[in-house]
């Protein structure tokens, strides 16, 4: 009885068995599908054990028949799930795919760009900056307005070249070429502002105001005469006066352009404000000062004295750096500079430092570590003469271990650190 009622199961009519039946490998087989039979002998039949009508629940159930030597089966998609050639092409598709995006993170891995062509991507990007911010001078010259609306794809690059190498975009910002400060500066405050602004996390909304407050925050610079601006003595009161008023020109000016953000404004009309009350032209102090004012205070700090002026020499980095933290808590908020110091390292990118192994290297990269960055050894002290670049993270656990202990003067040595991360920063005349 038993028997009849098995073969009435499993013996339909050849009709039935041409229709319902499919013959697929054992790789194609997935749970809720139905084994109608696994063709195999006696002998494989006892080792199986169950090989005809019952449901794949698991994955585990097909490593089971697998691994016992099942390479085919028939299915059926009548009473489980089916399949198709269509799935064989979607598999094919997805393993061809899965495989491209393998070899591609294989070959990022292996050959990262060179510093040298990240610095010079960066560099082209704010020169592009500095062409549109000079249209947009020579417009409001003529007596038009700011366009807001044609600096936001720009301002969206330099978001996402911030966001893939922030050590790029902020090394360019140290070379500026002789007689170009003015834009040069205005296009550095929009990076840095955007890049301290990722540094705290911030959304994108927010980074992208921090950007366009940046690049106009000397716009009101245009009204005052250039025999004050390019003076390379010491200004008299009345031109000193004269000048503290551009933050409030400025923002004359990008108040009068449709759709300028408020954030943004701050950045113009308060990066000359001080938490002492020492600053220009209202002496906000403390909390009167937004959040957006005080960033920008820092970085326009930062980046003018980092730059050859008309009335002085640029500073070492590692100095400015120094300088800021003095002023940590009385006229910077204290918080602030401590994670603009993240943005830009306590030894920023193309700083010439002295190792603890009696060496020199150059700042090529920062690390997690604030006093340890990846650095590249160009100068043997101990035996005085270069050596074979060599690329070190020092932030990494290594047999001998080595650290930074300090940085030196580049002209001391007569070394252009630039030269040996990127010869064509190095070729940037700055006086």
């Amino acid at each position: 009885m038993e028997r009849c009622r098995y073969n009435s199961i499993v013996a339909p009519t050849n009709e039935r068995l041409a229709v319902a039946r499919k013959l697929i490998k054992i790789k194609d087989l997935n749970p809720g599908m139905y084994v109608d039979e696994i063709n195999c002998s006696l002998k494989e039949r006892d080792l199986i054990g169950e090989t005809r009508n019952f449901l794949i629940i698991g994955r585990h159930e097909i490593e089971r028949l697998a691994a016992l030597g099942v390479q085919e089966l028939y299915i059926n998609p009548e009473k489980g799930l089916d399949y198709s050639d269509e799935d064989e092409e979607r598999k094919k598709a997805n393993q061809a795919i899965a495989e491209l995006a393998r070899l591609k993170n294989a070959q990022n891995a292996q050959a990262p760009k060179a510093l040298a062509d990240e610095l010079y991507e960066a560099r082209v990007l704010l020169s592009k900056a500095r062409g549109e911010l000079e249209n947009t001078i020579a417009s409001l010259r003529a007596g038009r307005k700011i366009e807001i609306v044609a600096f936001l794809p720009l301002l969206m690059e330099i978001y996402k070249s911030v966001s893939d190498n922030k050590d790029a975009i902020v090394t360019v910002c140290r070379k500026k070429q002789k007689g170009g400060y003015a834009l040069e500066h205005s296009v550095s405050h929009c990076a840095l502002m955007m890049a301290f602004g990722q540094t705290l996390e911030m959304e994108r909304a927010a980074v992208l105001e921090l950007g366009l407050g940046g690049l106009f925050h000397d716009i009101g610079k245009i009204r005052v005469p250039d025999a004050i601006l390019d003076k390379p003595g010491k200004l008299t009161a009345e031109e000193m006066t004269i000048a503290r008023k551009h933050p409030a020109w400025g923002g004359e000016f990008v108040k009068s352009a449709v759709g300028f953000p408020e954030r943004a404004l701050a950045v113009v009309m308060e990066h000359h404000e001080r938490l002492d009350g020492t600053g220009y032209p209202n002496q906000l102090k403390d909390h009167a000062i937004s959040l957006f004012g005080q960033m920008a205070a820092i970085v326009d700090v930062y980046d003018a004295c980092i730059s050859i002026r008309a009335y002085g020499a640029a500073a070492d980095p590692c100095l400015v750096i120094r300088q800021l933290f003095a002023g940590a808590g009385k006229q910077f908020h204290q918080e602030l500079v401590q994670q603009f110091i993240k943005t830009i390292g306590i030894f920023p990118v193309g700083t010439l430092a002295r190792l603890e192994s009696n060496k020199l290297a150059i700042v090529i990269r920062q690390t997690k570590s604030l006093t340890q960055p990846m650095v590249r050894i160009v100068y043997d002290l101990k035996h005085n003469c270069f050596m074979p670049p060599e690329d070190v993270d020092l932030s990494r656990p290594r047999p001998k271990m080595d650290k930074v202990v300090g940085h030196e003067s580049p002209e001391k040595w007569n070394i252009d650190p630039f030269r040996f991360i990127s010869p064509e920063l190095a070729n940037i005349r700055e006086e």
